[in-house]
């Protein structure tokens, strides 16, 4: 958790990334060498599949707690993006609430059915970290939440749970008959 300032608090909401990133394609360099130890360990099984589960099993725990460990996470004047293992090499960014002046939420078929998506923060000025979050868990609702806090209360009521305060009162009726010049 990073450390925030009082203004700050309370945390309203902690988005993660979907579990579907776990699957993501490994770096030519690790398929690489996975496919020269799987043919050595066709030609030599015995210490060399084992290495070569280890170092399968060693990747995918990386990976694992790479993932476990990636947030992002929403206070009353910032956004927040958290990346990197604890242990290691951590990465923070963050983003003023009060710069954004939009959001988008894209989601794809499978996004839909698996329910991630993509959340982009239009702002001005770089923020490569925090402008676009990938592949977001439940990203409908980070993105009500982003709107509640950065438009206002009602941004995200639907009309018929909204109170009647902030229901905008119908149009007047318009007299339709032709004018005559004066």
């Amino acid at each position: 958790m990073p450390a925030l300032l009082p203004s700050e608090l309370p945390v309203l909401a902690i988005a993660r990334r979907h579990w579907v990133v776990l699957f993501r394609k490994p770096s030519k360099l690790l398929t690489v060498a996975v496919l020269v130890m799987a043919v050595i360990a066709v030609f030599a099984p015995n210490p060399t599949l084992l290495f070569l589960i280890l170092l399968l099993c060693a990747g995918g725990y990386l990976r694992w707690r790479t993932w476990r460990s990636e947030r992002v996470i929403l206070t009353r004047r910032r956004i927040v993006r958290l990346h990197g293992i604890p242990e290691t090499t951590t990465t923070e960014a963050s983003l003023r609430l009060d710069r954004i002046s939009g959001a988008v939420v894209e989601q794809t078929v499978l996004g839909k059915l698996l329910d991630y998506g993509t959340i982009q923060l239009e702002a001005p000025g770089p923020h490569p970290d925090v402008r676009e979050l990938h592949f977001v868990a439940h990203p409908h609702r980070f993105y009500l939440q982003i709107r509640n806090v950065v438009f206002g209360t009602a941004a995200d009521l639907d009309p018929d749970d909204a109170p009647e305060s902030s229901i905008t009162a119908p149009l007047p009726v318009l007299d339709r008959r032709p004018r005559r010049p004066h």
